[in-house]
């Protein structure tokens, strides 16, 4: 199957917007597809391009509190090896800031934030007590968005400011 990435994503957000799996548009079930990229091996995650934005986004956030990645696996091994490497790629080869799960909600408390690309993600952490943004992508609620550093930021900054004045009224 021959998918090119740019084509598949312009007519997600046409046809399949907020869909997270469109099976039609991708012409196979979701295990299938995921064993496909599992037999590429660990190197298909570690070698995924950082999102231009993503260096600045990451400083900002990382100058407002401190940036713990927390990201699921498919269920296949090579992808566990290949986002720990592709984070250690990045960040460096002692970096351990990170958490692998499916269970993020597991995670939540009244203090943490959680900024997931999933809806559903979102609602299970938020219902365990912590706060959730929908990280703006064309398969969630929040949409596409080429530049969404200032949309986190700001929304990072209104949950932290609503924790703070919470604290304060309850004093």
């Amino acid at each position: 199957m021959d998918l090119e990435p740019e084509s598949v994503l312009e007519q997600w957000a046409m046809k399949h917007i907020g869909d997270f799996y469109p099976e039609a548009l991708i012409g196979l079930p979701r295990p299938q597809f995921f064993e496909m990229i599992d037999a590429h091996g660990a190197d298909f995650w570690r070698n995924l391009p950082a999102y231009p934005w993503f260096p600045n986004l990451h400083a900002e956030l990382s100058a407002l509190a401190h940036v713990i990645f927390l990201t699921a696996p498919t269920g296949y091994p090579a992808c566990l090896a290949g986002k720990y490497a592709w984070l250690c790629d990045f960040f460096g080869s002692n970096y351990d800031d990170c958490i692998f799960t499916t269970h993020k909600d597991r995670l939540a408390h009244s203090r943490a934030i959680l900024i997931d690309d999933s809806d559903q993600n979102i609602a299970a952490f938020q219902q365990r007590g912590g706060h959730g943004i929908v990280f703006p992508q064309v398969w969630n609620s929040a949409g596409a968005s080429t530049q969404p550093t200032a949309y986190i930021i700001a929304e990072i900054i209104a949950a932290v400011t609503a924790l703070i004045e919470s604290d304060s009224l309850s004093k």
